[in-house]
């Protein structure tokens, strides 16, 4: 199986004025912050996730990324597109916006580690 580590998020431009209030969902179900709703992020701010996913198969891994509102429903801001194949090493991805006229930028670190046997 694959190993996929998430290790950090980092914001260029958020989708508030003020922090954005994130959290990361794989598969329907919050996966970070594990404690708490969300994590507060600004401009130039980098966010340590540490996550470990041990995936079935190759192909694609989808997380999504999401807005915490607490007046309103919560705001997908967009999707990390993975791409899980036979490389190794450490890699970057950018988030493919919901709303493509939208500015917001958010990167996403992380590692793909060989298959355990």
């Amino acid at each position: 199986m694959p190993v996929v580590t998430i290790a950090s998020i980092i914001c260029e431009l958020p989708q508030e004025t003020d922090k954005d209030e994130i959290y990361l969902m794989f598969k329907g179900k919050k996966i970070w912050p594990r404690d708490q709703k969300f994590q507060k992020i600004d401009t130039d701010e980098k966010l340590a996730i540490n996550i470990k996913l041990n995936l079935k198969g190759k192909g694609w891994l989808k997380l999504e990324l999401w807005e915490y509102d607490l007046t309103s429903k919560n705001d997908h801001l967009g999707t990390f597109h993975l791409k899980v194949n036979d490389s190794q090493g450490d890699f970057s991805e950018m988030l493919t916006n919901s709303d493509p006229n939208s500015q917001i930028s958010y990167f996403l670190n992380w590692n793909l580690a060989p298959d355990i046997k």
